[in-house]
C-alpha cells in the first residue's frame, strides 16, 4: 500500500504524514503516550504497519513506562512482527520524521478524525450494498445503518476524567438548586402528591421499573402519568408495543374524561359521555404527548427515535411498554442475556437524553402462590439485570384483585421497592376501574426505609 500523505483523488480519508508523526512523538518522547491514546487507538491507522507499530509502542509502555525504538523492537521480536513493522529501520525513521513531541495531539486529532471518516464510508458501502442486493427491507436497512453509525459515535466519545474541584463546584451548585426549592420536587411532578414526595419528581437520567401481573393496571398507570405530566407541556414519548396508537389515545381520553371504555367501544354513549369526550381531547390537543407503536422494537432503534425528539427539545420522558416485548434484533445466548442486553441500553438511553425512562415490565406467577399476593422484586421475569440497572422499581399491587374486602375496595399500593437515591415504602392510590384512573388517596403514604 502506498503510503502517500493526504487523501489521494480517489482514496479513503487519511493523513499519512500525520501518522508518522504521532508514532514518530510517541518514540521520540514517550510521556506523550498516555494522551495520545486517550484520542487516537492502534486501529485507526490507516498504514497497516502503522497499527503494528502503535499497538507494540503502547504494549511497551505499559510494561516498561518506556518506549524507545530498540524497547518497540524487542517487543515486536517477541512477538514475531518485527516484518509486519517494517522493521528496526522504519522504526527508526519514525523517530527520526519529529524533533519534538509537541504536535503529538494535534496530530493524533487529525488520525482519529480520518479514521471516523472511513468507518462512516464503510457503514454506507454495507448499506448500499443490501440495499442494491434487495437483502433487507427499508426498516431493516435504516435499523442497521442508524445502528452502525451510533456505535461509532459511541467508540468515539471518550468519557471525561473529572477533578474533585468541579466536581465539588457541581455539587454545591446542585445542593444550592435543592435549597431554594425546599419541600418541592426537583424531579418531574407527576401530580401523584405521595409519590412525588418519596421520590422528589421523577429524575433525569434513571430508568424507572413499573412492573405488576396482568390486571393490575401498569398500562393505566403509564398513561396516568404521561397525561398529568404532559399536561405540564413537558413532551412524552410513548412506546407502545402493545397496543396501536390509537387505542393508547383513546384509553387516555376515556381514563382523563371519566369514560368506561366499553361504553366507547359499544358505541352507547349519552350525550353527556360524548360531550365529555370532545371537551377532553380538545384538552389533550394541546398536550405534548407522542405514540409510537412499532412492534418488535430494538433498544437501537427506540434510542434513535427519541433522539431525535430530544434534538428537537419536544421530549422530558419515555415510556416503554413494555420491556419483555422488545428485542435485541440478534441471536443473544439467552433470553435472559437479551434482557440484559435491553435493560443496560434502555438505562444508558436515561443518561444521554438526562430524562426519566420508563419500563414496564411483567412479574411471574410466584404472586399468586403467595398466601398476601404481594409482588417483591424477585418477581420480575428475567431479574437479575433488570433489578441491578433500574435506579426505582415500582410494583403495582391491588389487594381486592384476591381478595375483595369492603377496606381494600378501590385501593392500590404502589412499592417503592427498589430507590437508588431515596427511601422505599407504599403509596396508596385511589383506583378506579371502570375508566382505568388512578388518583391520589388521602392518606400519606410512610416510607419504610
Amino acid at each position: 500500500m502506498s503510503e502517500q500523505g493526504g487523501q489521494g483523488a480517489r482514496g479513503l480519508p487519511r493523513d499519512v504524514s500525520a501518522e508518522r508523526a504521532v508514532l514518530g512523538a510517541m518514540l521520540v518522547d514517550p510521556h506523550c503516550i498516555p494522551d495520545v491514546s486517550q484520542v487516537v487507538r492502534p486501529e485507526d491507522f490507516y498504514v497497516p504497519r502503522h497499527e503494528v507499530v502503535c499497538r507494540a509502542i503502547v504494549d511497551t509502555y505499559d510494561k516498561l513506562a518506556d518506549a524507545d525504538p530498540i524497547s518497540v523492537h524487542e517487543t515486536l521480536s517477541r512477538a514475531g512482527l518485527v516484518d509486519d513493522a517494517g522493521g528496526r529501520e522504519a522504526l527508526l525513521d519514525l523517530a527520526g520524521c519529529v524533533v519534538s513531541a509537541s504536535s503529538a495531539g494535534y496530530h493524533a486529532e487529525i488520525v482519529r478524525e480520518k479514521s471516523i471518516q472511513r468507518a462512516v464510508l464503510d457503514v454506507c458501502t454495507e448499506v448500499s450494498q443490501l440495499a442494491m442486493e434487495n437483502r433487507a427491507d427499508a426498516r431493516e436497512l435504516l435499523d442497521e445503518a442508524e445502528r452502525r453509525i451510533f456505535e461509532i459515535a459511541r467508540v468515539n466519545v471518550a468519557s471525561e476524567i473529572a477533578g474533585i474541584e468541579r466536581i465539588l463546584q457541581e455539587t454545591f451548585e446542585r445542593i444550592d438548586f435543592f435549597r431554594a426549592r425546599a419541600g418541592e420536587p426537583t424531579g418531574l411532578v407527576t401530580g401523584y402528591e405521595d409519590l412525588d414526595e418519596m421520590t422528589g419528581g421523577l429524575q433525569g437520567g434513571e430508568l424507572i421499573i413499573i412492573a405488576a401481573r396482568p390486571s393490575m393496571g401498569k398500562t393505566s398507570f403509564a398513561l396516568n402519568l404521561a397525561e398529568r405530566v404532559a399536561r405540564r407541556q413537558k413532551g412524552v414519548l410513548v412506546f407502545s408495543l402493545e397496543m396501536g396508537a390509537q387505542q393508547v389515545i383513546s384509553n387516555m381520553l376515556c381514563c382523563c374524561s371519566q369514560v368506561n371504555g366499553q361504553a366507547v367501544r359499544s358505541g352507547r354513549l349519552t350525550d353527556r359521555e360524548y360531550k365529555a369526550l370532545q371537551d377532553e381531547a380538545a384538552r389533550l390537543y394541546e398536550s405534548p404527548i407522542f405514540v409510537d407503536d412499532s412492534a418488535g422494537l430494538s433498544p437501537t432503534a427506540l434510542r434513535a427515535k427519541a433522539r431525535r425528539l430530544k434534538q428537537k427539545g419536544d421530549l422530558s420522558m419515555v415510556i416503554i411498554d413494555y420491556l419483555q416485548l422488545m428485542s435485541t434484533g440478534r441471536r443473544e445466548e439467552s433470553r435472559q442475556q437479551e434482557i440484559s442486553t435491553i435493560s443496560r441500553a434502555l438505562k444508558g438511553l436515561a443518561r444521554e437524553l438526562n430524562i426519566p425512562v420508563i419500563a414496564l415490565s411483567q412479574l411471574n406467577r410466584d404472586v399468586e402462590s403467595r398466601e398476601d399476593h404481594r409482588p417483591r422484586m424477585s418477581d420480575l421475569r428475567e431479574s437479575g439485570a433488570i433489578e441491578q440497572d433500574a435506579d426505582v422499581i415500582m410494583l403495582l399491587h391491588r389487594e381486592e384483585y384476591f381478595k375483595p374486602t369492603e377496606d381494600n375496595r378501590g385501593l392500590a399500593q404502589l412499592i417503592i421497592a427498589k430507590q437508588r437515591n431515596g427511601p422505599t415504602g407504599d403509596v396508596t392510590l385511589r383506583f378506579f376501574r371502570e375508566y382505568m384512573r388512578f388518583e391520589n388517596y388521602t392518606r400519606r403514604a410512610e416510607p419504610i426505609a
